[in-house]
């Protein structure tokens, strides 16, 4: 039986409030009356079309200390999508990936879609970043590539940037890819974005592979836009696998997502998914707002989830999630139901969902995201709260 992935909310039933989604809910842009684009449309370029090309390699040449180059960029239906391109075409015969937890429940089956296999390398909940000793300790003659999120879902921990620059040096010197996912770092919360490879010199390394996307960071999870940047072996690899398995990203999402990201390089026009016109004081204003909600249902998912017996829940340094850890509650105060099924527990007795932290490598914790409408978020949390202290 072929099952979903953990963090898809189908199937939920009437009634639970939904905390378990991956994307953000928080109204940002307007409503949008137009319609998609009827006229003849060719095939798009399995990379992307130029304008888009442009504006990505502009947006993440300005969020870094890297010059990025639009024959950099690889536009894909997503970040899944870029992900999988870039692996199947650029393992080759050392095929094993290492990828630290707690990790995102999708990257093992992303990898094996691309022919490689997951090596799943402790971590702890908390610290962003995996220890070298323990990627010495996963190395073989198969290792092929690191995958490192920061911010990490399901935890919001970050990278700081010496540890970033150490990982990748290791990486570089025993010849690995380093695809860096970092589709959460333009999420407007915290002390400001995240240490990106980005920001290790003036060029790209040429083993590092960036990954992000307008998903989290501008809200868009619909419109199914992300992008890799990469050197050009690797680029190319990857945009031969994408123009068969996915023939190119619909020209009409690559036209929303070049207005969302301002036009053309330098223009100060652009706007939301409609494609209406908007200034650069709108977007930033869009932004503004989108991040006063995340911190205010952040702080109202901190506040409701304190002291709690057995229950302790750090604030995240970036990302949309909470990830508490709920193991003392589990061990001395749980129901038998809880122990022995938490999530479904939650969802039947209590009517909230959210995503058991094994679906990431981490038991004992759950997650659940705070980019939902407030009263959606705090129906939620309220239920969650009356769950764990009976």
């Amino acid at each position: 039986m072929t099952t979903l992935s953990p963090t898809s909310a189908a199937g939920i039933g009437a009634g639970v409030a939904v905390l378990s989604t991956g994307d953000v809910r928080v109204p940002v842009y307007p409503a949008a009356a137009a319609l998609p684009a009827l006229d003849d449309q060719p095939y798009p370029p399995p990379a992307g079309q130029d304008g888009l090309r442009a504006a990505i390699a502009a947006y993440a040449t300005a969020s870094g200390t890297a010059t990025i180059r639009p024959e950099q960029v690889l536009v894909a239906p997503g970040a899944r999508a870029a992900i999988l391109s870039v692996l199947a075409g650029a393992l080759g015969d050392r095929r094993e990936v290492l990828v630290p937890g707690p990790y995102w429940a999708s990257y093992p089956t992303l990898i094996k879609a691309a022919g490689g296999t997951a090596v799943l390398v402790p971590g702890q909940v908390g610290v962003g970043a995996p220890s070298i000793g323990a990627l010495e300790a996963a190395l073989t003659g198969r290792t092929g590539a690191l995958v490192l999120n920061s911010p990490r879902n399901p935890d919001g921990s970050v990278i700081p940037a010496e540890r970033l620059r150490e990982l990748s040096d290791w990486a570089e010197a025993r010849g690995l890819l380093l695809l860096f996912d970092q589709v959460y770092r333009g999420v407007p919360i915290g002390d400001g974005p995240a240490p990106s490879v980005l920001g290790l010199g003036p060029e790209l390394p040429a083993h590092c592979v960036v990954v992000d996307g307008l998903t989290k960071s501008h809200a868009l999870a619909g419109l199914r836009i992300g992008w890799a940047i990469a050197a050009g072996p690797v680029l190319d690899a990857a945009t031969a696998h994408a123009s068969h398995v996915i023939g190119g990203t619909g020209s009409t999402a690559q036209r929303i997502a070049l207005a969302v990201l301002g036009g053309e390089p330098g223009s100060d026009t652009g706007g939301g998914p409609g494609g209406e016109p908007g200034t650069q004081p709108d977007r930033d204003d869009r932004r503004a707002r989108l991040g006063s909600a995340l911190e205010g249902n952040l702080k109202a998912v901190l506040e409701r989830l304190s002291g709690i017996p057995g229950v302790s829940c750090p604030r995240p340094e970036g990302g949309i999630f909470a990830f508490p850890d709920l193991r003392g509650w589990l061990a001395e105060h749980a129901p038998p139901g809880a122990r022995a099924d938490l999530t479904g527990w939650l969802r039947d007795e209590h009517r909230v969902a959210v995503v058991d932290g094994k679906a990431f490598g981490a038991p004992g914790h759950v997650r659940l995201s705070f980019a939902l409408p407030e009263e959606d978020l705090l129906t939620g949390v309220d239920r969650l709260r009356t769950a764990l202290t009976g």
